[in-house]
């Protein structure tokens, strides 16, 4: 019965013979796919932007940490980055529990400084991987889909680059409030 179950690399040998792996024709029919360092990648909406020039790195970069934060809030799953040679000290649930509502708050912060209908659109955008399509069709019915398309693609644009401003507001906010705490220990 184990028997049946193999494991295939994406490139490697399998029983002495080369073996790709390659998404099914039909996942090619409803994705648009990108090989990658021998992987296959499904192409989304903020790739998307980002390749055409829309976006640049600052909201790449804050898309890519919202859909992080909004994981581990929403899920208690978080990807261990890659060493940055640093040595961390191993927490235990307690301080999981506690970064967990740090983020959790974090990602309410940011829904209260831009709206629930931003928040929305970031979770369709983000965390549903949603294409500009499929978001035209719930956010615009009425509209014709190509200009319902090109309504979404520009406010998820604009709202990449104001994720990104809020970011860095909450970051200077924190340095600040570090910095005056600080000072507040040495005049002590």
């Amino acid at each position: 019965m184990f028997g049946m179950v193999q494991e295939v690399s994406l490139s490697g040998a399998h029983a002495g013979s080369d073996v790709m792996v390659k998404p099914t024709a039909e996942r090619y029919q409803h994705s648009e796919i990108r090989e990658e360092n021998k992987a296959f990648r499904v192409v989304n909406a903020v790739q998307s932007m980002y390749d055409a020039g829309d976006i640049g790195d600052d909201e790449l970069a804050a898309a890519d940490r919202w859909y992080r934060e909004y994981v581990f809030a929403s899920l208690g799953v978080m990807e261990n980055p890659q060493s940055d040679g640093r040595v961390r000290e191993r927490g235990d649930i307690h301080t999981w529990m506690i970064g967990r509502g740090k983020c959790s708050a974090r990602m309410s912060q940011i829904r209260e400084m831009l709206g629930l209908c931003a928040h929305v659109r970031l979770e369709m955008l983000l965390a549903r991987e949603m294409s500009f399509s499929a978001m035209a069709r719930h956010l615009y019915p009425a509209l014709s889909e190509g200009r319902a398309r090109m309504k979404v693609s520009a406010q998820c644009a604009l709202l990449l680059e104001q994720l990104a401003h809020v970011y860095e507001v909450i970051s200077r906010k924190k340095h600040k409030k570090k910095s005056v705490n600080d000072k507040l220990s040495i005049d002590m």
